[in-house]
């Protein structure tokens, strides 16, 4: 999907704008525009993050266009308007720290958490740190943050004001972090690299430092010192006017050996000693924030590669007009100064149509607007349109309506459905029943069953098994059982019979056994005839056992059933 994207850098001397298009091919350049920010000589300067000329700006780039409605505009705050901390949270829960973030740093802001706006980006592990620090991190995961805040107050009037001009921005940044895309196309910053990058972006009225490892921040600072506080130095000492001394700040070259006149030689020593209050704050920014040692560095956090790690800076805003004054600082500094290439195939190759734009109009003079534009689509490390003050909230409110439209339309349909599912809920309920009905009466009849999974199964299991068993113990018909009682009353008692087999098998038996004489054999097959329950009772096999005293005999014959 194709985004159009307005960075805008409202500054104190002009509005910069930058405009790209955003798909999944890549970044295209289209636009890129200024305008002057008059201000009056006799109105004092306003408090707040918008004054009356920056307004007149604006409208004036409404007028013309160069603002155009359907951008998705990203804006900026000054850092010297929030209140910027860094905090360390024993955990990386993403959801944790969302929740207790703004309840660590409360204790450290002025303000009631109600009247903040707050946000946070990730900072980079701390490379130098004490051992202490390292046997910590050994137990636990820490998360380094950090974490600005805004006044509501503050935030509301800006968007107030904005929304008089028709401008309505989709992100409300910080200006140290948009300097973090500018850095990533056009320095050709490398992921995962060791190397120190400090971006140093002079304005006209404050100076923001950001601090990079390889892509990853590290830390942020905004000096309230810039070109206007160079201009009022050269206006002391050297008597020219602000229009003079904004005109020869720019001219001037700091590296020339031989001034030709007495004039030159003030203006430049006036330059120079407008420049050193800014340099030292830089230099002792850099130098507290980011000691260059590596002798206190422990061991396991060295450096593979030998040495100490690489550091650069890069000078952008107004400052890098100065002619020469990026050389002083490189000195000042003991750094190497990194600029744009401009060189064919050099300058954000990953940008289309960049080539077709003037050079002085994408110097590093526009870093804020061009960080603002190429910033990625989800918005800035940190956006203050949040909470109250998220963007769209009419097209939410609209969208809200639509929801809730939808939702009568789906509960007419569930309606609709509730009345189907009554109809067949009554059904349900009349086959539940019943097969609770039929699983009473199953367990009634099979008390002894106990895992009752299916009633009509496991009944016509139970009848089969019944019926088995019925027909061992004779429920239908003479059992073994019966057989067995008819042969042993029919056999007199004063004869003894040993039995070595009986086999009882389907309706006829048979009898391996011994008594004490032939005749004894007689009178037991007579026995068994008389009883009228056995037919063809047939001796054989009778004789004489081994020990002279016993008679063997065999005896087959046929059970009568019940209808004989």
């Amino acid at each position: 999907m194709r985004q159009t994207i307005l960075g805008l850098d409202i500054g104190s001397a002009s509005v910069k704008g930058v405009r790209v298009t955003r798909n999944f091919r890549g970044v295209r350049l289209l636009d890129v525009f200024e305008a002057p920010v008059v201000m009056s000589e006799t109105e004092p300067p306003e408090q707040g993050l918008l004054d009356s000329a920056q307004m007149a700006a604006l409208s004036e780039l409404v007028e013309q266009g160069q603002i155009k409605k359907g951008d998705l505009i990203a804006l900026s705050i000054p850092g010297d308007f929030i209140s910027t901390r860094e905090l360390t949270l024993p955990f990386s829960d993403l959801k944790k720290i969302e929740q207790i973030t703004p309840y660590e740093v409360e204790s450290e802001l002025p303000f009631d958490l109600e009247a903040l706006t707050i946000d946070y980006t990730f900072l980079q592990k701390p490379l130098r740190q004490s051992a202490d620090d390292l046997g910590r991190e050994a137990s636990k995961k820490e998360t380094h943050l950090l974490v600005s805040a805004i006044q509501n107050t503050l935030i509301r009037a800006y968007l107030q004001d904005l929304a008089e001009l028709g401008i309505d921005p989709a992100w409300v940044g910080e200006n140290p972090l948009s300097l973090m895309a500018y850095a990533r196309y056009f320095l050709g910053l490398k992921k995962g690299s060791e190397t120190e990058t400090f971006l140093v972006d002079v304005g006209a009225t404050r100076t923001v430092l950001c601090h990079l490892r390889g892509t990853s921040l590290n830390w942020v600072r905004t000096i309230p010192l810039g070109g206007d506080d160079i201009t009022r130095t050269m206006m002391a000492f050297s008597g020219l006017t602000w229009e003079a001394a904004e005109a020869r700040k720019t001219e001037i070259d700091l590296s020339m050996d031989d001034p030709t006149n007495e004039q030159e030689i003030i203006e430049l020593e006036a330059l120079e000693k407008g420049l050193s209050a800014l340099s030292l704050e830089i230099e002792k920014s850099i130098r507290i924030f980011s000691p260059e040692s590596k002798q206190d560095v422990p061991q396991g956090l060295q450096d593979e590669a030998q040495g100490p790690v690489r550091r650069v800076f890069h000078l952008c805003g107004g400052g890098s007009e100065i002619k020469g004054f990026e050389r002083q600082l490189a000195n000042n500094l003991e750094m190497e100064a990194i600029g744009v290439n401009f060189e064919k195939g050099g300058l954000a190759a990953g940008i289309a149509g960049i080539d077709r734009v003037p050079e002085e109009e994408i110097a590093p003079v526009y870093a804020q607007a061009f960080g603002l534009a190429l910033q990625e689509s989800e918005g800035p490390p940190i956006n203050f349109r949040r909470g109250e003050f998220v963007f769209g909230k009419e097209t939410i409110a609209r969208r809200h309506r639509f929801v809730s439209l939808t939702m009568i339309v789906f509960f007419l349909l569930g309606l609709m459905g509730a009345d189907l599912y009554l109809h067949y809920q009554k059904k349900e309920n009349r086959y539940q029943n019943l097969k609770s009905e039929v699983r009473m009466a199953f367990t009634e009849i099979f008390p002894n069953v106990k895992n009752v999974v299916n009633e009509l199964a496991q009944t016509r299991t139970a009848i089969s098994e019944r019926q088995k068993t019925g027909a061992f113990l004779g429920l239908n018909e003479r059992s073994p059982l019966q057989v067995l009682s008819d042969i042993t009353l029919a056999i007199p008692e004063t004869i003894t019979i040993d039995v070595f087999n009986l086999v009882i098998d389907d309706g006829s038996v048979r009898i391996q056994a011994q008594t004490d004489s032939f005749e004894s054999v007689d009178r037991i097959r007579s026995a068994l005839l008389a009883t009228n329950q056995f037919k063809q009772v047939e001796m054989s096999d009778a004789k004489v056992a081994a020990n002279k005293a016993h008679v063997r005999f065999r005896i087959k014959m046929a059970v009568r059933d019940a209808a004989e």
